[in-house]
């Protein structure tokens, strides 16, 4: 049976299992859905390497390697399909990968066809890349934010007790105290409150001036990821373009 997906034809396939050793080959979100399907953890068969989600090794082979074929071989993910054929990013072209044993025997211009599918697939690796890594980081920017309103809100009761105590203290002396006594305690009373409202101030705008700086980030993030989805939108539109106009001709 014929794969619907597109992909590339390795004669080496019944005895060369080398590109499944130390494998960092990245799966898209189809991928891992098709794969989590067979009933498969994402969390044995994938980690997660510089925003990208790349095959697990097991013993320095792939997760899915067993006695030397691979166990979900009519599942596997679309980069291994494409493999040992990438896209340069570079030179907008593609190149057969130099750690394939066989890398001599293969020439890349015979694989012209599949150029527009690689290279669409690798944007749209990207872009997945994007969006998680930004995923990420807004819930690492909410988790810091929730702490630093926790400190807040602790450090804020501790001040409210170190008042209230205060207060006791203050009532408890103030019937024995004379007047000039309790003039300095009154003066000692107004200084601690001023120190803790400065204490307060000072924590408040620490805690503001580090939500700022947290959405500056974020916006910035936005943005860049935003000139990336334009750009990749911009090579797709070309690679359609191209299409159409094979298609004419």
């Amino acid at each position: 049976m014929l794969s619907p997906l597109p992909e590339f034809y390795c004669p080496y396939t019944s005895d060369c299992y080398e590109c499944c050793l130390d494998t960092e080959m990245a799966l898209a979100e189809k991928d891992i859905t098709r794969i989590e399907k067979l009933g498969f953890e994402i969390d044995d068969f994938l980690k997660e390497k510089e925003g990208f989600m790349v095959l697990e090794n097991v013993d320095g082979h792939c997760f899915f390697l067993d006695d030397k074929l691979c166990s979900i071989y009519d599942n596997r993910p679309q980069g291994c399909r494409f493999y040992p054929l990438i896209f340069d990013l570079e030179i907008d072209s593609l190149v057969i990968d130099n750690l394939c044993v066989h890398n001599d025997d293969f020439d890349p211009n015979i694989y012209k066809p599949l150029f527009d599918p690689i290279r669409t697939f690798v944007y749209n690796l990207i872009s997945e890349k994007e969006i998680r890594v930004k995923k990420m980081k807004e819930e690492e920017e909410l988790e810091l934010k929730e702490t630093l309103e926790e400190q807040l809100e602790e450090d804020s009761k501790s001040i409210e007790v170190d008042i209230k105590k205060l207060e006791e203290i203050f009532e408890e002396t103030i019937e024995e105290a004379t007047s000039e006594e309790l003039e300095k305690i009154e003066g000692d009373l107004e200084e601690e409150m001023r120190e803790i409202e400065d204490e307060i101030s000072e924590l408040e705008k620490g805690i503001e001036e580090e939500l700022r700086e947290m959405e500056d980030e974020v916006e910035e993030l936005s943005e860049e990821i935003r000139k990336e989805f334009d750009s990749i939108e911009e090579v797709l539109d070309e690679a359609e373009e191209e299409k159409e106009k094979e298609k004419e001709e």
